[in-house]
């Protein structure tokens, strides 16, 4: 199987590329839209995307403005001089969803964000949840109290003196270089997403890899992942959105689980259907890791769970 790429134009003139996987079978049983993680593209979503396929879904996902081929050129990757990145990538997802609903108006589409991608996508779900059937948070994060409060801190400060579009090493190591800490003696600079060391190196020589980002692209996502830690942003989620949360236990970007079941437990409370799975050992890219195909196969039992739902109660 094999996907086909084209873009579209957003509100402030940015091209954005998506992708599309469309399965073989007429009996589709929905949509997955992917919203991919930072410093990354939405390229490295093929074999699972494939998987998904294989099943029966249609894939769409963007790359995010600043990332992949939603870029002019690799010297523009990680360079932003927008106002707020966090929500002009939030209006790129809700672009891509319009084209989703205008090739499958009947269909139900379930949103799949990763790491950074998760945080658009809890925020998406807040202003955009009628859109969506379901939820899937892949290394999501809770606001890390000491090394957020530091990064907002420090971007203010920088931001001072250089502006937003620099980046800025300092910054970047604050947060890269200290989720690999955790995993010392290094064997490279992204030991900390994977045990699986084949992806490990797939991903450090992918040339669409970003690790210097404008200093907006840093301060807007963490202000964003401070906003939708807060109580009130989940209490905007629509009840009638299951949740399906997974994370490795060794995920620094989750605090080692912590920071994933806190995320959990604020949707529980604001009345959402939430599952979590936690992996054992597992670091921040579940679907790269050495049990991927277990990891695989309970989210497809949950999504297919879902859907089933849905069917019975005529949804």
């Amino acid at each position: 199987m094999s996907y086909t790429t084209q873009f579209f134009t957003a509100k402030d003139g940015t091209d954005i590329q998506y992708y599309k996987w469309t399965p073989t079978t007429t009996n589709i049983k929905g949509v997955v839209q992917i919203a991919h993680g930072i410093g990354e593209h939405a390229g490295r979503y093929d074999h699972f995307a494939e998987m998904l396929q294989e099943e029966g879904f249609v894939v769409f996902a963007n790359d995010h403005r600043a990332h992949g081929h939603s870029v002019k050129s690799r010297n523009l990757l990680g360079v932003y001089d927008g106002d707020d990145y966090f929500n002009d990538a939030v209006k790129d997802m809700r672009k891509l969803t319009k084209i989703i609903k205008k090739q499958y108006p009947s269909k139900k589409i379930i949103l799949f964000g990763h790491s950074m991608g998760s945080l658009l996508s809890r925020q998406y779900v807040t202003k955009y949840g009628k859109d969506l059937h379901a939820l899937i948070l892949s290394g999501t994060a809770s606001f890390m109290r000491g090394l957020g409060s530091i990064g907002l801190m420090g971007t203010k400060i920088i931001r001072t003196f250089s502006g937003r579009k620099k980046s800025n090493a300092v910054l970047k190591n604050l947060f890269f270089s200290e989720f690999n800490k955790k995993f010392k003696p290094n064997r490279t600079q992204v030991d900390w997403i994977s045990r699986d060391r084949h992806q490990v190196d797939i991903f450090e020589s992918d040339p669409l890899r970003i690790e210097n980002f404008s200093l907006s692209v840093i301060e807007d996502v963490i202000k964003g992942s401070k906003k939708i830690n807060n109580y009130e942003t989940f209490k905007n989620t629509p009840n009638d959105v299951p949740v399906y949360l997974f994370s490795g236990d060794q995920d620094p970007v989750g605090e080692m689980g912590k920071g994933v079941i806190k995320v959990a437990k604020k949707f529980k409370k604001a009345g959402n259907d939430v599952t979590l799975k936690l992996y054992k050992g597992g670091r921040h890219e579940m679907l790269n890791e050495i049990n991927k195909e277990e990891v695989e196969q309970d989210l497809l039992n949950w999504l297919d769970s879902k859907l089933e739902a849905a069917s019975s109660y005529g949804k």
